[in-house]
């Protein structure tokens, strides 16, 4: 029997070599706050190509008796890589760390002291500067099809004068202690334990993208809160990787996430179902335009 952890730190890489090494050291930092005893550090590599394996094999070799690593045999996914590395240190609370998050020991402190200041908290998320320390937009509403649909083909400007809809909190005065959101990206966050004992992390339909709006709003309707702690802080070298063309292979897992998400939650699934209809609709169209096109020249030739 695993013996349960006070606090385990979880970093799932995937050809992440470059920013790696100090998204570990940092938890090995917060670390040292804990009796060696109880706390872990597991990172689980998703099959990468790069030099994350050798860089993991060294801290396993360097710190045994803190660091688990997990070499997978293929690409699971963001979703899935979490679920095993959890599944491989049993523990009272769970800190999310993307390989390329890099934080200082007291951020851990404050998102603690909010996760234990009510039983009904799930998770919490830090406040997330870019490098030069201006704030990201990491704390979200839960989005609408509408919304994302547009985010996805209009500049900024004209989707806010086109979609009046406050999806980055945007027009909240910022806060200086902790507030309820709806949701906050999964690039650092700490979340409990039981929590997770009862209701389980990631969602494994997302292979990447929208896991952490599942997850949020799965706490929300398990009567659980989630919260933004602003006290907290890491630096996130964030790339808008999906959204930085108008369409490449993460363009499409992102669009693939949010048709499931939309799929996935009751008050979604009206919209999806229209969406589905309207699809089918014109693939039905399309297919009898083709039909009648051969039919024609069959005709002609005849």
């Amino acid at each position: 029997m695993k013996v349960k952890c006070d606090i385990t730190f979880i970093i799932v890489s995937h050809n992440s070599a470059k920013t790696l090494r100090g998204s570990i050291e940092s938890c090995l930092m917060a670390a040292k706050e804990f009796d060696r005893l109880k706390v872990r550090i597991v990172v689980y590599d998703n099959a990468s190509a790069d030099e994350s394996p050798k860089i993991i094999h060294e801290f396993v070799e360097k710190y045994p008796q803190v660091f688990i690593g997990i070499q997978g045999q293929q690409n699971l996914g963001f979703a899935r890589g979490n679920n095993q590395a959890i599944a491989a240190s049993p523990s009272r609370e769970y800190v999310l760390v993307n390989p390329d998050v890099m934080f200082k020991p007291e951020a851990i402190r404050h998102l603690q002291n909010t996760l234990y200041s009510a039983s009904d908290i799930a998770v919490v998320c830090p406040q997330l500067l870019n490098l030069d320390r201006t704030p990201q937009k990491s704390i979200r509403r839960f989005p609408t099809f509408t919304y994302l649909f547009l985010k996805h083909f209009l500049k900024e400007k004209l989707l806010n004068s086109v979609c009046k809809f406050d999806y980055y909190y945007a027009e909240m005065t910022p806060p200086e202690k902790a507030v309820e959101i709806n949701w906050g990206i999964g690039a650092f966050m700490l979340i409990s334990g039981d929590y997770i004992a009862k209701h389980g992390l990631f969602d494994e339909r997302f292979f990447l993208y929208f896991e952490d709006v599942s997850l949020c709003l799965d706490a929300w309707q398990n009567g659980y809160r989630v919260l933004y702690q602003p006290q907290a802080s890491a630096l996130h070298l964030y790339s808008q990787a999906s959204t930085s063309s108008k369409f490449n292979y993460l363009t499409f897992i992102h669009i693939v996430s949010a048709l499931k998400f939309f799929a996935k939650y009751r008050p979604y699934q009206i919209q999806w179902q229209l969406i589905s209809w309207l699809i089918d609709v014109n693939t039905k169209l399309m297919n009898s335009a083709r039909l009648s096109k051969s039919r024609k020249i069959l005709i002609g030739n005849g």
